[in-house]
């Protein structure tokens, strides 16, 4: 186990320093009164558990030399002059759990690379921002547990932080491809498939080809067809390609339809499957068996169809109606000349099985009661 040094320096500029051994779990940096700090020795440290520079005057951190440091999970940041901070170093710190950059002056947080593990507490003054690949992976709720906002006064707010969504279709001046394929690989790769659905939404919305958003399977795979020597130009049409074959293949296995909009896919490549989804369109509504026990009338299969979502999205519905909104329901397939199948059992579970991936049934579900920012 070595000796490392970690140097600070005051606002009057003298330089001081404090020696910690190499295989230390926890670095304590507590009121130095330090204005700068040079963390580049960290870099030795491969059991670093916890960094803890709170109650400083920090005015800018580099946090790069703990980019090697993936077993970190917690950084507390707290009380310092910091009016910028780039968390992209920590992208492969997999462990973190825990950032707390309250009492800064912070202007704004790009929360993208440690969005999806990190509990981050900061003050309700700094603007949010990820990357729109990230919209809906977190309800509401998700986003009020996993971002704690407090007040100039340090009390606490119960309410999810307004984020500012980067679409990758208006980060061509500031990024080219390659580094926006790091950027999106990043997070899928620490995605479970439960967010998959979500995030390949959110990623072809993002890239301005949200016609075709309606694929339920690994979002890696959108990418097979790019290459980091690419345009963006050339990346997105990549990516619209492979979208249309991965569709294709979904269809032909009596996939969903959802969210594909054919007018917008008519003057595109994609216009070859316009049979295909408007047979299968019909096929899945054909498929679909409503429960009724009692006056309860289960909607969640209807759901997941297309002319079931625009009917019930139409009336307004949730995931459950009484017998009256069923007669409404049929009126309304009566006027399309499609029939709703129902089925009165004594037992129901509120649940659905079907050809929908889980991580697609739970988007749907909480895209329908409201629960995204």
């Amino acid at each position: 186990m070595g000796e490392i040094s970690i140097k600070y320096w005051s606002p009057h500029g003298r330089q001081e320093e404090t020696k910690f051994q190499s295989g230390h779990s926890k670095i304590d940096l507590v009121m130095r009164a330090a204005q700068r700090v040079d963390l580049s020795n960290l870099s030795k440290c491969n059991n670093l558990l916890k960094l803890d520079l709170s109650h400083n005057m920090l005015e800018e951190l580099d946090l790069s030399p703990i980019s090697g440091c993936t077993s970190i999970q917690e950084i507390n940041l707290q009380s310092n002059h910091l009016t910028k901070l780039n968390l992209w170093a920590l992208k492969e710190c997999i462990e973190l759990r825990d950032l707390d950059v309250t009492e800064n002056r912070l202007h704004g947080l790009d929360l993208t690379p440690i969005f999806l593990e990190t509990r981050v507490r900061m003050d309700s003054s700094v603007v949010v921002s990820a990357d729109n690949i990230l919209r809906y992976v977190f309800t509401k709720d998700d986003l009020t547990k996993q971002f704690q906002l407090f007040r100039p006064d340090g009390a606490s707010w119960t309410v999810p932080p307004v984020v500012m969504w980067s679409m990758y279709n208006e980060m061509t001046k500031r990024f080219d491809w390659s580094e926006m394929y790091e950027r999106i690989k990043s997070v899928i790769e620490r995605m479970s498939s439960t967010q998959w659905y979500g995030a390949q939404r959110g990623l072809l919305h993002s890239l301005g080809i949200s016609e075709i958003a309606g694929y339920d399977g690994d979002p890696r795979k959108l990418l097979e067809l790019t290459e980091s020597g690419m345009s963006f130009e050339e990346a997105r049409q990549a990516v619209f390609d492979r979208a249309v074959q991965l569709l294709e293949m979904q269809l032909n296995v009596d996939g969903p339809t959802l969210f594909l909009d054919l007018e917008r896919m008519k003057e595109t490549s994609a216009s070859k499957l316009i049979p295909l989804i408007v047979e299968q369109r019909k096929h899945e509504l054909e498929n679909s068996t409503i429960l009724v026990k009692g006056s309860t009338v289960f909607l969640r299969p209807l759901w997941l169809t297309h002319y079931g979502y625009k009917i019930l999205l139409a009336t307004g519905m949730g995931l459950t109606t009484d017998l009256e909104g069923l007669v409404s329901l049929r009126k309304s397939f009566d006027e399309l000349d499609l029939e709703l199948a129902t089925q009165k059992v004594t037992v129901a579970k509120d649940t659905y099985e079907g050809k929908a991936s889980r991580g697609m049934q739970r988007h749907v579900f909480d895209l329908i009661r409201g629960d995204y920012d």
